[in-house]
């Protein structure tokens, strides 16, 4: 199977690692990622406020892009990225008055939308189109003992009307891909709440308050691990254990993977393959 991939800016740079284990995993399963040309950034989380017209613009540009590859599915590994190219094409849609303002903007350009290109998140696409069974097919190394708390941060879920893989409130897809791996699944009260990375230009202690308060719960709920779908809150739960612990004065960490780390390593790969840090190898050497 061959999507159009769009890694975005976060996963093309401080989250390298979950483009490394993207690609690895996407080859032991047989999907083709074929990176969009030229792609630019989604301006996700900022750009949609200050210049509305110009975020749907920018974002049909990459879904232009993906129709000259021939290719009607892009694929992204960030939940703000899908995010932002489901909102951008959800307006474009509905909205007559901005559409018109749009058209007149793109005038000209290079960018020709036919709204026949979407965007979906990888996890859809491993779980839909993939397929559970097909996955579980490539386990070597059975995950079982380790228990992975599965983080679904907001972006992915909502809003459900423009999202619309799975009910934002009740999400299973997470729960199911650990399952394949023989890990055991752990839900939390805090699974589906924001992970504070849009707070840290402006509200550093806030965002890390919600960081914590993300892995505080999966900690209490007994998971050994978290995994979670988005390269932002990779940055925000994973890199930033160290100032979430010494914040809150707290003598614990949870790693935070990405969820084809967890696959990766379900697949027989190395910790080393997949770029995991050294609270994650910890965590691993612990449960054998």
């Amino acid at each position: 199977m061959k999507v159009a991939y769009y890694p975005g800016c976060a996963t093309h740079g401080l989250s390298k690692d979950v483009d490394i284990a993207t690609k690895k995993v996407a080859e032991v399963l047989g999907l083709e990622l074929v990176e969009v040309e030229d792609w630019n950034c989604c301006g996700g989380g900022f750009l949609d406020e200050k210049d509305e017209d110009a975020h749907v613009a920018l974002n049909l540009r990459n879904l232009s892009n993906v129709e000259k590859m021939g290719l009607d599915k892009m694929v992204t590994p960030c939940s703000v990225c899908l995010g932002s190219h489901r909102l951008a094409t959800y307006k474009y849609n509905e909205n007559k008055d901005l559409r018109k303002r749009v058209d007149k903007r793109i005038s000209g350009t290079s960018i020709k939308y036919e709204n026949k290109a979407t965007a979906e998140h990888l996890v859809w696409v491993l779980v839909r189109d993939v397929g559970l069974e097909n996955i579980k097919k490539h386990v070597k190394r059975s995950l079982n003992g380790l228990k992975v708390g599965a983080y679904y941060g907001c972006q992915m879920l909502r809003p459900e009307q423009i999202m619309g893989f799975e009910l934002s409130f009740k999400p299973h897809s997470l729960q199911d891909l650990i399952s394949v791996t023989g890990a055991t699944p752990v839900m939390f009260p805090m699974a589906t709440a924001c992970c504070g990375f849009p707070l840290m230009g402006s509200n550093p202690k806030g965002g890390l308050k919600l960081a914590f308060n993300v892995l505080n719960s999966a900690k209490s709920s007994g998971a050994d691990i978290m995994i979670h779908p988005c390269s932002l809150c990779h940055l925000q739960l994973d890199t930033l254990q160290d100032k979430v612990k010494n914040e809150f004065n707290v003598g614990w960490t949870l790693p935070a993977i990405y969820i084809t780390q967890l696959l990766g390593l379900s697949f027989g790969l190395s910790p080393e393959d997949l770029g995991l840090g050294n609270y994650a190898k910890g965590v691993l050497k612990q449960k054998g």
